[in-house]
């Protein structure tokens, strides 16, 4: 460190040295906190003194030789100069005289007679020894740290001062600032000195903080940078210093548009200077440092002298002395970093004692239940009732906002001290929640602690749904069953038990539960879902009943409504995502393939928000069953592999077929079917055929052997699905449309009279408002039923798709009018319609369906030549492609006009253009995929 901050100072004491040449005497006293250049300032000294030729003679003051007589003295007596050291005699006789001092220092009775003047002459004789130093010429004496200073020492110092106060001699002492470091004796012996200098150094500021940075950084960074450092440093030059080590070590910025700049970096450098400042200090300094580092933002005086059992006085004096060292700044660490550091460097044991501690004192003194209960966390142990208030209290609190980590540390340690019964019961259930949320593979245990507790007889009724909701999402079945079992007959129709296993979620998800238990005692079904909606019951009871109502009588739109209502209205929880994705499943399964996008969207960035992978797998699973629907394959890859990576496979559970059909389905569309295989070999639970998410896994399979030409496997597959939905009462083609799949695979074996009736009776299953289930089914009837004969079930296949989002299905549909086209005999529209299905299906990335579209080109040149041509409908304007289309669909001109609210004029005029730049004549020439051409 250069003298550039301390201009004022250096002159003062270069006119001390100018004295001292002047064979005057000086004394400077130069006091400040630690590490603020009082050693620095005091080797320039010395420096400067050798330089003029004058005689000098150093020492330092120890904390660890506090109590050792003649230390310091010592050190200026025994001093090794520049020059040769006294003769061999001579130094004897200087060892001689300080064994003299050190024996009357440890006389017992030092205010005899006889030894006061047994000391004075020793004094003396030392005194005289230490002139001779000089041979004459002026001498300068350097004390650093004079307060570690020894008594004698002292007493020695006090003597030189006043015996050569006619002699040459400066007199530099460094004196650190403190609590208790004064020496009150012999500050005022100095005082009487009649040419006494004293020089009070502080941190330094904001300009000489961007000086020492300009030594090693150029112009416009050290300008930077220096509101910063100074900041975080309180401009103590030793923390500048070693912030500035660490911004050299960290390097510029990775960025290489910012290549040159170099950025605040807090590294090693920084927090060991931090140590050492602190242990360099005072005792009682260090100390309130260590209880402000505990305390942090609850550190009053009053606080802290209790905790560290010291005087208000001292702990004042010692958070005055942090604030002008530059630590803290009005009594608070001027960066998180610092207390992190003060922490580090305390104890284990050290460092729970006095949690512990803290804990205690701010219960007694009312503080609120989060402040003492991160105390009781930090100690990792909770000792009484009290504590357990506390604790429980202040996991509600981080409940409700959303600090998960502090409530899971919270009831670990009220679980821990609570004995067995209700509330434990809470607790227990609580800790699994949030555990499930933020790690679900780690719920295990819990799970283990649930079970025992409802084998003891302690678990509440209340609490056993969250083990079976465990049990279930493990595969656990038969566990789940045996709890079921005991809980019938246990508790009344109304329970918490009863409500759960009523519910849709369970229901439809785990239908292998109820053929385990006694179908009489089973919980009767929720409410009709009219009196459910109109009572506006819980979250949880409306999606459930919504969800049942689809997957039990077929999509029905109320359903759907009150779906989106829950949606609306309940927010992202623990206790709440049930319902949030049983909501989200009914709006899927009713075809409402955008508001589920919507509404998924939205929940995943609440979860990204509040955190917790029990949250995002789920959702991003079903965010890919969702892209899928609308035949975005490789986005449904895209949020399917997002969900695997939340999870792993252990803490999915038999969710992970959800997942695995998605992922299958979506590469088989893509024509990437070793991809769709290796998620076939993935490791699943053993309960997961059981379940709605393994019906989904073998429909995705039986996909995967129908692309791969396996037909007698998929249609195992497709039969399985049946017979299981079937069992189970959830046949509905809204889930999984097995009779289609089936009939395209009686199709290829010759078995036409099934495929007939398989399809018709899935037709038969569409409602109203299932569009794409709709539309798939017509397809499938037409190639049933031949192409020519039912060309117009493939229009109103188009129809139906308009109102839902499937690309990919609307490829197939397109694909199967171009080959119905063809069959009667009109090329032109079947190379239309391939045109565009296959550029559909490239965009899609769906490369098995492009290779299917291939054979129906126009011979001139392949599909993708000519697409690469441009469609003719790219040169329709926006309402001149909605007014074609609905003519395409045979719809009349004051038809069209009604829907579009223009007029029958208008209407003419556009499909006037629209002949003209496609070419055609007739409304019946006109392609029927217009609007679903601008995803081109």
């Amino acid at each position: 460190m250069g003298l550039v901050e301390r201009v004022d100072e250096w002159a003062l004491l270069e006119e001390v040295l100018g004295d001292g040449a002047a064979r005057l005497s000086r004394v400077a006293v130069v006091r400040g906190p630690v590490a603020t250049g009082k050693s620095e300032l005091l080797n320039c000294v010395a420096e400067q003194a050798e330089a003029r030729g004058l005689t000098v003679l150093r020492a330092t003051g120890s904390r660890a030789e506090r109590r050792t007589p003649m230390a310091v003295f010592g050190q200026l007596l025994l001093h090794d100069d520049h020059t040769q050291r006294q003769n061999d005699e001579a130094a004897t006789r200087v060892e001689q005289l300080l064994d003299d001092a050190r024996f009357t220092a440890m006389l017992r009775d030092p205010d005899c007679e006889r030894e006061e003047h047994v000391r004075a002459h020793t004094m003396r004789s030392l005194t005289s020894a230490l002139w001779a130093k000089a041979q004459g010429e002026p001498l300068v004496i350097l004390v650093d740290d004079v307060q570690y200073a020894d008594i004698p020492s002292l007493q020695c110092l006090q003597h030189v001062l006043h015996e050569l106060r006619a002699k040459p001699v400066v007199t530099v002492l460094g004196l650190r600032t403190g609590p208790h470091a004064e020496r009150p004796e012999f500050s005022a012996e100095l005082l009487r000195h009649p040419r006494l200098t004293q020089l009070r150094l502080t941190t330094i500021g904001e300009r000489a903080t961007a000086e020492m940075l300009r030594d090693h950084l150029d112009e416009a960074t050290a300008r930077r940078l220096a509101p910063d450092v100074h900041r975080i440093s309180g401009g103590n030059p030793l923390l500048v210093r070693a912030l500035t080590h660490d911004i050299l070590a960290h390097g510029p910025s990775a960025d290489t548009s910012l290549s040159s700049l170099y950025t605040l970096s807090i590294g090693d450098a920084f927090r060991q200077s931090v140590i050492s400042c602190l242990h360099r200090g005072e005792d009682a300094v260090l100390a309130v440092a260590r209880g402000l580092a505990i305390l942090d933002d609850t550190a009053s005086d009053a606080t802290l002298a209790a905790l560290l059992d010291l005087g208000h006085d001292t702990v004042a004096l010692s958070r005055r002395t942090l604030d002008l060292a530059g630590l803290t700044q009005e009594g608070a660490f001027r960066h998180p970093s610092v207390r992190t550091t003060v922490l580090e460097d305390l104890a284990r044991e050290d460092r729970i004692n006095l949690h512990r501690r803290a804990a205690g004192l701010l219960r007694r003194g009312g503080a609120e239940a989060p402040v003492v209960a991160r105390h009781i966390v930090a100690a990792g142990q909770a000792t009484d009732a009290e504590s357990l208030d506390v604790l429980w209290e202040t996991a509600t609190r981080a409940r409700r906002e959303e600090d998960v980590s502090l409530a899971i540390a919270c009831l670990h340690l009220a679980y821990e001290v609570c004995p067995r019964g209700p509330r434990r019961s809470e607790i227990l259930a609580e800790l699994t929640r949030f555990v499930w949320r933020v790690r679900p593979s780690a719920v295990g245990p819990h799970l283990r602690a649930l079970r025992e507790a409802f084998d003891e007889g302690w678990l509440t009724e209340q609490v056993v749904p969250v083990l079976l909701a465990g049990l279930l999402w493990q595969g656990r079945f038969d566990e789940a069953a045996e709890i079921t079992r005991k809980c019938q007959g246990a508790y009344e129709d109304s329970s918490a038990v009863a409500t759960y296993l009523a519910g849709g979620a369970v229901r439809t998800t785990y239908p292998a539960l109820r053929q385990r238990v006694d179908a009489d005692n089973w919980p009767s079904v929720q409410a009709p879902l009219e009196s459910v909606a109109v009572r506006g019951s819980d979250p949880r009871s409306r999606a459930g009943t919504a969800l049942t109502t689809v997957l039990t009588r077929g999509v029905d739109q109320q359903a759907a409504d009150l779906a989106e209502t829950v949606l609306q209205g309940t927010p992202l929880s623990d206790v709440t995502l049930e319902a949030l994705t049983c909501s989200l499943s009914v709006l899927i399964y009713s075809d409402r393939l955008g508001r589920a996008a919507h509404w998924c969207d939205a929940l995943l960035r609440e979860a990204a928000k509040l955190g917790g992978a029990g949250w995002q797998a789920p959702l991003s699973a079903i965010r890919a069953k969702i892209s899928l629907r609308q035949g975005n394959a490789v986005d449904a890859v895209r949020h399917g592999i997002s969900a695997l990576s939340w999870m792993t496979p252990l803490g999915w559970g038999v969710g992970i077929g959800s997942v695995l059909a998605t992922l299958v389905s979506a590469h088989t569309a893509m024509g990437q079917y070793e991809e769709a295989m290796t998620y076939l070999d993935h490791h699943v639970p053993d309960g997961l055929l059981e379940t709605r998410y393994g019906l989904e896994l073998i429909n995705a399979r039986g996909q995967l052997y129908a692309a791969t030409g396996r037909v007698r496997p998929a249609l195992d597959d497709f039969l399985t699905c049946g017979d299981l939905m079937a069992r189970w009462g959830i046949d509905q083609p809204a889930l999984v449309p097995w009779r289609s799949a089936a009939a395209e695979m009686h199709l290829r074996t010759g078995g036409e009279a099934e495929a007939d009736r398989l399809v018709r009776e899935q037709l038969a299953k569409c409602g109203p408002g299932q569009s794409r289930t709709r539309a798939l089914t017509l397809r499938v009837l037409a190639e049933v039923a031949g192409l020519r004969r039912h060309h117009h079930a493939l229009h109103e296949a188009i129809e139906e798709l308009e109102e839902c989002e499937d690309r990919l299905e609307l490829v197939r549909v397109l694909g199967a009018l171009s080959r119905s086209h063809h069959a009667l005999g009109e090329l032109g529209q079947a190379r239309m319609m391939a045109r565009r299905a296959w550029r559909i299906a490239r965009d899609a990335q769906a490369e098995s369906l492009c290779e299917q579209l291939l054979p129906y080109s126009d011979g001139e040149a392949s599909v993708p030549e000519r697409a690469a041509q441009g469609c003719p409908s790219d040169e329709l304007t926006d309402a001149e492609r909605r007014v074609a289309s609905l003519a395409s669909f045979g719809h009349s001109n004051r038809e069209i006009a009604r829907k579009l609210f223009i007029t029958v004029s208008t209407v003419e005029q556009h499909l006037t253009r629209v002949y003209r730049k496609l070419n055609v004549t007739r409304r019946k020439d006109l392609p029927h995929d217009l609007l679903a051409d601008t995803a081109c």
